[in-house]
């Protein structure tokens, strides 16, 4: 079929006002691909254009992956998520032994820990080194690792406890992870520009380079492209490949959709309870009925569930969108940072089966929640400036919740963060439906906000 003229004003628009050099985007619908292509320039220096075929870092769409090979090993009776990962793991530990014997495969695949961004993954980006080589020296290294905040209490985004996660895969199933990847998945799929390394990605002759522009701190390779920094990402990404570390193009991420809404004969070779099982809500965003499964974040559409998932490196934003009801799905890569693929996502499948939320991406999402609205005094006692590892939020009292202005995560600008509270120290984003929980100490203090698994310290 190709898109339609509408389809394509719409990405050719989201790629102009946000100044990205190239997209990839595909569509699914049914058991078929009916759209695919690419937009834009996937190589500035050589004007060589994106394909469905252009290989790009997915990023965090791989989350998923580790979860369909966690459930494969849960269906085989090789795992158990309520078990704590010591059974599997004995060296694993945290700062907090008593903590770390609390931890199951569960929480880490929900990022429920109490982990969060540990830091071991920034200096594995930031270093020119890696210095945890394997994911074994890794998880050795956690026993440094202070919690957030107590197993099971908190959402905050752990990169850290998937990499333990896929540590755990490799060490059930008796192969390494790359292979298990290969074998139970992208083999089965039919993924055959799919990779689960990044030098496959830089070696290729069709891929993509992740661009940035002004200051990419660093990241900034010291190469520029026409008027982009080309942005760095490291050679050796293996140590968090469960995470983060898969290469692939549109056209097989379509594919990975289909399995992954195939209930009656998955090529991933599910059953319907076990893909329902992560597709479903595993830790709740308050009381709207959102939250996050085991590798997708769920959201609702008046009674049609929503999954996905994000994907961002510097340089590089992704999204996977699904209806699992409806068969639908809608794949985006784009080739710079912190540019919101989600909400490319979002317009496209408007497109293919009608509104899913709302007119215009610049209007809040219409989650629902029965959570008092906060007064201005209620709000008060978050109110402050808090500290990171890029640099200072400050946080205010807004209209039913506070507004966070804080220093990107990654390459891009400033943002400014409104939120609803939803639940007791529980606050939810209007634009993206992200939870961003506060914490308070044992004297009932707030202490700390969490988002997007960083912790932002009170100052």
């Amino acid at each position: 079929m190709g898109f339609t003229p509408e389809q394509e004003s719409i990405v050719e628009s989201f790629i102009g006002a946000n100044d990205i050099p190239g997209a990839a985007v595909a569509i699914v619908r049914g058991d078929q691909i009916i759209a695919e292509g690419g937009f834009g320039i996937a190589d500035v220096a050589k004007e060589a254009p994106a394909t469905e075929h252009t290989i790009w870092p997915i990023c965090s769409i791989t989350k998923s992956f580790t979860g369909v090979s966690a459930m494969q090993l849960v269906e085989s009776g090789k795992l158990r998520l309520d078990e704590p990962v010591q059974t599997y793991l004995p060296g694993f530990r945290v700062k907090d032994e008593a903590a770390s014997r609390r931890m199951t495969t569960r929480l880490l695949l929900r990022h429920n820990s109490g982990m969060g961004r540990t830091g071991h993954q920034d200096r594995t980006r930031e270093e020119a080194v890696n210095p945890y080589p394997t994911r074994e020296t890794l998880v050795n290294a956690l026993d440094s690792a202070e919690l957030q905040s107590a197993p099971g209490e908190a959402f905050s985004y752990c990169n850290e406890g998937f990499a333990t996660v896929g540590h755990t895969i490799e060490t059930v199933a008796g192969v390494p992870l790359e292979e298990y990847f290969k074998s139970k998945i992208l083999d089965p799929v039919g993924m055959s520009d799919t990779s689960i390394d990044f030098m496959d990605w830089k070696n290729g002759a069709d891929r993509t380079y992740a661009y940035s522009k002004g200051d990419a701190g660093p990241f900034d390779s010291g190469e520029r492209h026409g008027e982009y920094i080309v942005v760095r990402l490291n050679d050796d990404y293996q140590t968090f490949l469960s995470t983060g570390g898969i290469v692939s193009s549109v056209h097989d991420l379509a594919l990975y959709q289909i399995a992954s809404m195939a209930y009656e004969d998955s090529p991933l070779g599910l059953t319907a309870g076990s893909l329902d099982h992560m597709q479903d809500v595993q830790f709740p965003f308050g009381d709207t009925g959102w939250g996050y499964g085991l590798g997708y974040w769920v959201f609702w559409s008046g009674s049609t569930k929503v999954i996905g998932h994000s994907g961002g490196l510097p340089g590089i934003s992704t999204y996977s969108m699904m209806i699992p009801s409806e068969k639908t799905g809608v794949v985006v890569f784009t080739n710079r940072g912190d540019r919101r693929a989600f909400f490319l996502a979002e317009e496209l499948m408007n497109t293919v089966r009608g509104q899913v939320w709302r007119d215009s991406t610049s209007e809040p999402l219409p989650y629902e929640t029965r959570y008092p609205t906060p007064s201005a005094d209620d709000l008060s006692e978050y109110a402050g400036r808090y500290e990171f590892r890029a640099g200072i939020a400050d946080v205010e009292a807004g209209d039913g919740g506070v507004v966070i202005t804080t220093p990107s995560r990654l390459d891009g600008p400033p943002v400014s963060i409104v939120t609803t509270q939803v639940g007791p120290d529980s606050f939810m984003s209007r634009d993206q439906g992200m939870s961003i929980p506060f914490v308070r100490d044992d004297s009932g203090r707030v202490v700390r906000f969490l988002n997007g698994g960083y912790s932002y310290e009170r100052v």
